[in-house]
């Protein structure tokens, strides 16, 4: 698939290593039970299989830890299932790596339906892109039903960065009045050689 990114497909799977390291340590912190949705390519695959090792280093060692599911479209409420069956605390979207954004964002959309009407009512985790394809939510929050089935939600968390300055930030999400309001909870630097990668690795175009 051709893409405007200016990273090579290694350089992709390196930023992945590095991004999902940084958000296994921390984003995950605290939960016990963690489940992955990732898109079958291989940028996402290699994001949602470095946060679970990350993860599961942190002193997660142990059966039943982490699991990754994949994304198949149509089989949404399938997914949703095997996630609720599992009894994951918090489910990340691992969405965003080889997919134009306007897809991200209809896919995240489907994901969430399908997890609401499974009864799942753990955490939700969401990468960077997926908040950018949604318009920090909006396109998801504008029907009423998920805006509430995000609402009830424990917690959801959210990490996004700033290049320039070297910065990942760690926030939880509320969702108020039909928008969603990051909150930092906590910042990680990042080395030269990550923020490079990630000034270079940009998304499909639409």
């Amino acid at each position: 698939m051709a893409t405007a990114s200016r990273a090579t497909l290694p350089e992709e799977i390196y930023l992945r290593s590095l991004t999902g390291y940084l958000v296994g340590q921390n984003l995950l912190e605290g939960y016990k039970k963690v489940a992955a949705i990732a898109y079958p390519d291989r940028i996402c695959s290699a994001m949602a299989a470095a946060l679970i090792t990350s993860y599961i280093a942190k002193g997660n060692y142990r059966d039943g830890a982490g699991v990754v599911f994949t994304y198949e479209e149509g089989k949404e409420a399938e997914v949703a299932a095997k996630v609720k069956e599992y009894g994951a605390d918090i489910v990340y979207l691992s969405y965003g790596g080889e997919q134009k954004m306007s897809y991200v964002a209809e896919i995240t959309k489907r994901t969430i339906a399908a997890l609401a009407q499974a009864g799942y009512r753990g955490a939700l985790g969401i990468h960077v892109r997926v908040w950018l394809a949604t318009k920090q939510l909006s396109t998801v929050l504008a029907d009423k039903k998920l805006a509430d089935y995000l609402a009830s939600l424990p917690e959801i968390r959210l990490f996004t960065a700033d290049v320039p300055n070297r910065k990942f930030f760690f926030h939880k999400v509320k969702i108020e009045g039909g928008a969603a309001k990051p909150e930092k909870y906590k910042e990680v630097g990042i080395t030269a050689e990550h923020a490079k990668l990630l000034s270079i690795s940009l998304p499909p175009p639409e």
